[in-house]
């Protein structure tokens, strides 16, 4: 009887087979996991750009409405002095709301400016200050030193006057003023603070630059009389926004220049009878 061999063979090949694909299956949760983190966090990043530009507008929109409520707050206090003569004191207490959750109050109160600045003037043009409480005319201007600094080329013709006070000033005439040149780019004034004054400055030889005026009393900056400050902070959502304002208290020249007059005549000197018009 001949001995029988059996080989087996066949098992094992079918088990390497499906190991390995039992192992390329195992990759794919790991994989799909990285991919949906990544997605996620991609979305996460898209979403908070999005909320941060939405926040921004928001907030770029409540600030241009809080600045136009301190307009306003500006706008009121102006007509208040101007139209209704009412005093810095009235203006300074002034506030209001509005049914759109905005308000406005008047921070003038607090403000004080001690100099006057003027940006620039060009050769032979001139600036004019007066010296003078804008609520009451007659008093003294309280102002016993004036100092003036300036950039620039130029020099300074600085002319001063008293005023005839009263119950209306009187502007001086152009020969009553002090003239100084002041080559330097600083000058120093000394006036009497009882008196009321007229300040005139010219530039010469060039342009000048960055002037400022500050006034002095007793070695100690005071307000610029002459001038108002006007303030007024306005509010709207979490936005507030704050202007302050320096300006005469009246119109330039009192209002005496503010029209025009317009003619089709020609305007004509040493001509006797009347133009004739087209």
């Amino acid at each position: 009887m001949k001995p029988s061999f059996r080989l087996f063979y066949s098992s094992s090949r079918p088990r390497t087979q499906d190991l390995g694909r039992r192992t390329s299956e195992g990759n794919i949760l790991p994989l799909a996991l990285i991919m949906t983190f990544t997605i996620l966090l991609a979305g996460l990043g898209i979403a908070t750009v999005v909320l941060e530009d939405s926040h921004r507008a928001r907030d770029i929109d409540d600030s241009v409405a809080a600045y136009y409520m301190a307009d306003s707050g500006i706008e009121r206090q102006l007509f208040e002095i101007r139209k209704r003569s009412e005093t810095l004191s009235y203006a300074a207490g002034l506030s209001s709301e509005y049914p759109n959750a905005g308000k406005w109050v008047s921070t003038a109160a607090v403000e004080q400016v001690s100099d006057k600045k003027f940006s620039a003037i060009t050769e032979n043009d001139f600036r004019v200050l007066d010296l003078f409480d804008p609520d009451n005319l007659g008093a003294a201007a309280g102002v016993d030193s004036i100092q003036i600094t300036w950039d620039g080329s130029g020099q300074l013709e600085v002319g001063y006057a008293q005023w005839q006070s009263g119950a209306t000033v009187v502007w001086p005439s152009d020969d009553a003023y002090v003239v100084l040149y002041a080559f330097a780019p600083s000058l120093d004034i000394s006036l009497d603070p009882t008196k009321a004054y007229r300040l005139r400055l010219k530039a010469m030889n060039g342009d000048v630059s960055n002037v400022t005026i500050s006034v002095f009393n007793a070695g100690s900056a005071v307000a610029f009389p002459g001038d108002i400050t006007l303030s007024a902070e306005g509010t709207y959502g979490k936005t507030t926004q704050k202007i302050v304002v320096s300006m005469p208290k009246q119109d330039v020249l009192s209002g005496l220049y503010n029209y025009v007059l317009f003619s089709e005549c020609q305007l004509l000197k040493g001509v006797s009878g009347a133009p004739v018009c087209p």
